[in-house]
């Protein structure tokens, strides 16, 4: 499978990596992660350039990891440093060492070029940390099917009324159709339910006593980031961006980084705009959306399963796929640009 490689992806929680080697397949490579001393994190190929055992099985001194099996010494750079009974380092004894950063609460990988690192393509939401606005994060989730297939569901708008109906969705959105627009290669799926109820977990933390006007905004920033755009207001709300700040809404943040071409290592946090500071809300929220990411899960592993047994049977295409479509062929035109441009530089 063809991934995007020159791009930064997630790889951890902030706080999942540490002073213990921990080890996660990241498009298809293994990769061990690490902290050194001062709390830098670090990724190398979790292979030991000797017998490939993988070199989380190892152990830290100081800011080294050494093998588990015949004593191999690595630095950060991934460099071998020693080779105990022997003086002479070969110079190609050296894994893979790959950029890595903190950011967001996580640790973000650049699985492509090194020298192409670039922190400025890490991605931002400016409420994240802003005063006003609170945050809370679900736990890493492994997720058995293509990430494509989860960035399918994050830019559809209409499974929420079947899927979520004791969260995110009710039956009055059932019928109400999607609108879609590219802008450059961001995809953006919305729609607006109109004078209806709250849905569940708006009747939990609006404190709404009558209808309401919902938003729903699906961004898709490829290779593989969502954000849902999502809220609720009085009935007759103005709908441009910042009117929706002072209603209730939430930014819910998807990042996902596919581990296998049917695997995908899934984070998520959401960030509100109100009880900023309470926890027990932060608390609440995050089982709302336990539950209902879920839900998802059973269903795209469902998928994915169903894919596996039949590859060559076509999907029928509609409407409300116009989204997912345009976020695969943009991504595809990208994997298929990269490709190109690093058969010319051989």
């Amino acid at each position: 499978m063809a991934y995007l490689k020159n791009c930064w992806y997630p790889a951890a929680w902030a706080e999942e990596v540490g002073r213990e080697p921990m080890s996660r397949t990241m498009l298809g490579e293994p990769v061990m992660f690490y902290r050194t001393q001062a709390g830098a994190p670090v990724a190398l190929e979790d292979r030991c350039c000797h017998k490939s055992l993988p070199l989380s099985l190892g152990r830290l001194v100081g800011d080294n990891v050494v093998c588990g099996y015949h004593g191999l010494t690595y630095d950060a750079s991934g460099a071998c440093v020693r080779i105990p009974g022997q003086e002479k380092i070969p110079a190609n004894a050296r894994v893979r060492s790959y950029p890595v950063v903190d950011h967001l609460g996580l640790v973000w990988i650049w699985t492509g070029e090194a020298a192409l690192a670039d922190t400025g393509k890490l991605f931002d939401l400016p409420q994240y940390g802003s005063p006003g606005w609170g945050v809370n994060k679900g736990p890493y989730t492994h997720v058995a099917t293509d990430y494509r297939n989860l960035t399918d569901n994050l830019l559809d708008p209409a499974h929420v009324s079947f899927v979520h109906l004791s969260t995110l969705g009710s039956a009055d959105m059932e019928d109400i159709p999607v609108e879609t627009r590219r802008d450059g290669e961001m995809v953006v799926v919305s729609r607006w339910t109109l004078d209806k109820p709250p849905v569940p977990i708006f009747q939990k933390f609006g404190g709404f006593t009558g209808n309401v006007d919902r938003w729903q905004y699906y961004y898709y920033y490829p290779p593989s980031i969502n954000v849902v755009d999502f809220g609720a207001g009085e009935v007759g709300m103005a709908q441009d961006d910042g009117s929706r700040d002072e209603h209730v809404r939430i930014h819910s943040c998807h990042f996902l980084a596919p581990e296998t071409a049917s695997s995908t290592h899934y984070f998520w946090m959401q960030v509100r705009n109100f009880a900023a500071e309470d926890e027990s809300v932060s608390a609440a929220i995050t089982e709302q959306f336990v539950m209902a990411f879920e839900e998802d899960k059973v269903i795209l592993e469902a998928v994915q399963k169903s894919e596996d047994a039949a590859p060559s049977r076509p999907a029928v295409k509609l409407a409300i796929d116009r989204g997912p479509v345009t976020s695969r062929r943009i991504l595809e035109r990208m994997i298929r640009k990269e490709a190109a441009v690093a058969e010319t530089a051989q």
